[in-house]
């Protein structure tokens, strides 16, 4: 990034997933982009490392935030958890914030002076749990002097040719769907929670298509690949500002029951193995004793993916062969009214 004045920039950005170069002069802009969408976390950590405001301003009360100004971070680089927290932390690189609004979760560290003021010299934009992308400012310097020609804008880009992207209201959302806002729910194989409330915040191109997927609150996680891969093959109307397509993003909530769908009760041994194919029986280990049983419990959702295994009963140094051979079957969902729909069942092993 080249910087003169807060209109006079130029940007540019290379990566695999995209590459943008961006030149604002006044009123002129000029826009390349090698695809028509901006990825989301790319988007927040170039903007968040020149103007945190638009992350802060995203905040929701309740969201999680973490810094020097509400006292749950310092300067030694301790960060707790919450205000009286007693679970605390210390970051090797000094002052530590975090800001997580939804689509906007990022983590400020490494902070250095420049003319006067503090900059975070890394960031981390955060995904889910476990799933990052990290940004660190490597040289920042001021022009000694700079070539007026990277700044010219002889044939600006049209805003219609431009990417925008802006956060809309869940109404604005679920107004524009073209299609039911159902998940399917997938049958999870424990009974301790089956119902209640989970959100997404998913991030739209400019034709209305969904094109990432983020947990905010995710009750049941062995149902969140399942309904994530729903979300993501959703449709929506175009989200239009001053008569040009824009990106969109928001969060959506939802009730789920993941005994909605599909049989109320497992599906037996010979009912699910009617719904495979490839079936291979399991290389039981050398030493395993003839005509033991064991069995497996799986949940299988309408797409016909296994989203969870547990060993049954039987010796449990069986259950490795038995889940590995199971992991290659290739399983169909059941079908009420013609539609798929997810399942429980119990698959059985005997040992020759």
């Amino acid at each position: 990034m080249s910087w003169v004045a807060p209109d006079k920039w130029k940007r540019t950005i290379r990566s695999q997933e995209f590459s943008q170069t961006l030149i604002f002069n006044g009123d002129k802009v000029f826009e390349q982009d090698s695809d028509d969408y901006f990825p989301l976390g790319i988007q927040v950590l170039a903007t968040a490392m020149v103007d945190p405001r638009p992350i802060v301003g995203a905040v929701r009360s309740g969201d999680p935030v973490r810094t020097k100004a509400n006292g749950a971070s310092d300067e030694s680089g301790r960060v707790c958890f919450s205000p009286n927290s007693k679970m605390c932390l210390t970051t090797r690189y000094g002052l530590a914030e975090f800001v997580g609004a939804p689509g906007r979760s990022v983590d400020f560290t490494d902070y250095k002076k420049f003319k006067g003021k503090r900059v975070a010299r890394m960031l981390t934009y955060h995904i889910d749990p476990g799933d990052s992308l990290q940004a660190r400012v490597i040289t920042i310097g001021e022009f000694e002097s700079h070539d007026e020609s990277q700044f010219s804008v002889p044939d600006p880009t049209p805003k219609s040719k431009q990417i925008r992207s802006v956060i809309v209201p869940e109404s604005e959302l679920r107004a524009s769907a073209l299609q039911p806002m159902e998940i399917i729910w997938p049958q999870v194989l424990e009974d301790s929670q089956t119902t209640g409330e989970t959100s997404y915040y998913v991030s739209l191109d400019r034709s209305g298509q969904v094109r990432e997927v983020f947990p905010i609150s995710v009750a049941v996680e062995r149902a969140d690949d399942s309904a994530r891969r729903q979300i993501a093959k959703w449709k929506f109307n175009p989200m239009v500002r001053d008569g040009v397509a824009v990106q969109a993003e928001g969060f959506l909530n939802f009730h789920f029951n993941t005994r909605q769908w599909g049989p109320a009760a497992p599906l037996s041994n010979e009912e699910v193995r009617k719904l495979a194919a490839n079936v291979m029986e399991p290389a039981f280990p050398a030493g395993a004793a003839s005509g033991a049983t064991k069995s497996l419990w799986i949940a299988v959702d309408h797409e016909g993916n296994v989203i969870e295994m547990i060993a049954g009963d039987g010796p449990p140094e069986l259950s490795k062969a038995c889940m590995e051979a199971v992991g290659k079957w290739h399983f169909s969902p059941v079908l009420e009214d013609g539609k798929p729909r997810p399942y429980r069942a119990q698959v059985t092993f005997r040992v020759p």
